[in-house]
């Protein structure tokens, strides 16, 4: 299974297996744990742990709570050849830098 990230809308990550977490208060860090038991994932590249949208609350304000949407290996390969962006994404960057360049 294959899943994208996003966090406000935008995709920030995309995945290909899931990394459960969860917040050990006696030494205040993550932990692995079942997805039963999950408060938040681990991102692709192992930098952040986000919390995921209708997972238990993580006890700490540092983590950004994000929506998982399931895809296919398609679009799980087109994300990451894209550098996490997607076509529509990098068409409105060139647009923008367009119109900001006076060229539109």
């Amino acid at each position: 299974m294959y899943y994208k990230v996003l966090k406000d809308g935008r995709v920030i990550d995309a995945l290909d297996r899931l990394q459960f977490v969860k917040y050990q208060p006696k030494h205040d860090i993550m932990v692995n744990c079942t997805e039963d038991d999950a408060q938040g994932i681990i991102s692709s590249n192992g930098k952040y742990i986000w919390h995921v949208e209708g997972y238990y609350l993580i006890p700490s304000p540092e983590y950004d709570t994000v929506t998982l949407e399931l895809i296919d290996k398609y679009e799980y390969d087109q994300i990451k050849a894209l550098g996490g962006t997607t076509p529509d994404a990098i068409i409105d960057a060139y647009t923008l830098t367009l119109i900001q360049g006076g060229l539109l």
